[in-house]
């Protein structure tokens, strides 16, 4: 039975081996394809497929200012996640 010490090295010697074989994850992740989209992005476009958007949420309260996009960011900040978009060219 392996311990868990020899599992990560069996691991590790994978994901280098991958690297040496230009498979590269950060550029996959970070690559023109990639977009990062987060749960206030999320919230804002469900929100928004029903009508409820910024201006109209602060008519509503007859507020200047109401914080959704500190709000959306925070949200953001909280948990986010990369979208990999395949190439439409294809």
């Amino acid at each position: 039975m392996s311990t868990n010490n020899e599992v990560k090295q069996e691991i590790n010697q994978v994901i280098a081996d991958l690297e040496k074989q230009g498979i590269d994850v950060k550029a996959y992740l970070d690559g023109p394809n990639a977009e990062r989209t987060g749960l206030g992005d999320v919230v804002e476009k469900t929100l928004q497929k029903f009508g409820i958007t910024e201006d109209r949420f602060k008519k509503w309260f007859g507020l200047k200012e109401c914080g959704c996009s500190k709000r959306k960011k925070w949200l953001n900040g909280l948990f986010s996640w990369t979208k990999y978009k395949q190439n439409e060219n294809k």
